[in-house]
């Protein structure tokens, strides 16, 4: 203690605790106020960084939940389009199907037409034949005049068989 008792001089301090105390005020009006305004500005310029960060990212939120609400649109789209094509797809289908089965019923109807006709000409060739080789049949037989029956059904025989090879 002996030490500051030496070396301390009580008019020294008094000096200097006034001098501390006149920076101290004369600071405290003219830099004070200055530093806690610049302070408080730096505050609420953090604060409004931050507000509008968190505007940003509800922000981006919106966008991410209304670009996923466009994308599901756009796919919902694609597959109803997508659904659209196959069902027109399939009812072009049926239409060549049916036109098809229209098409092919209606050739198989002429087509048995045709037949029906040709079986009919071809009945009313073979009557014409079958009267004529009678005709024949009968001309021979008439000019040749028979007394006896076997000779006469051995000559219907030959005739036949001469019939039948001409066919």
């Amino acid at each position: 203690m002996e030490f500051f008792q030496t070396n301390i001089i009580p008019a020294e301090v008094v000096v200097q605790i006034l001098a501390f105390l006149i920076v101290f005020f004369t600071l405290r009006k003219l830099a004070w106020k200055p530093v806690l305004e610049s302070l408080e500005a730096r505050r609420s310029k953090i604060r409004g960084e931050f507000e509008s960060i968190e505007a940003a990212k509800k922000e981006i939120e919106a966008l991410k939940a209304e670009y996923a609400a466009s994308l599901q649109k756009i796919e919902d789209q694609a597959r109803a389009k997508l659904q659209e094509a196959i069902d027109e797809g399939r009812r072009i289908s049926r239409e060549i199907q049916d036109k098809a089965r229209l098409e092919s019923q209606a050739t198989f109807e002429k087509a048995k037409e045709n037949l029906a006709i040709e079986v009919a000409k071809a009945r009313i060739s073979l009557r014409r034949e079958i009267a004529e080789i009678a005709l024949d049949a009968s001309e021979k037989v008439l000019r040749e005049k028979m007394s006896d029956d076997k000779k006469q059904q051995e000559k219907i025989l030959s005739i036949i068989e001469e019939m039948e090879k001409a066919l």
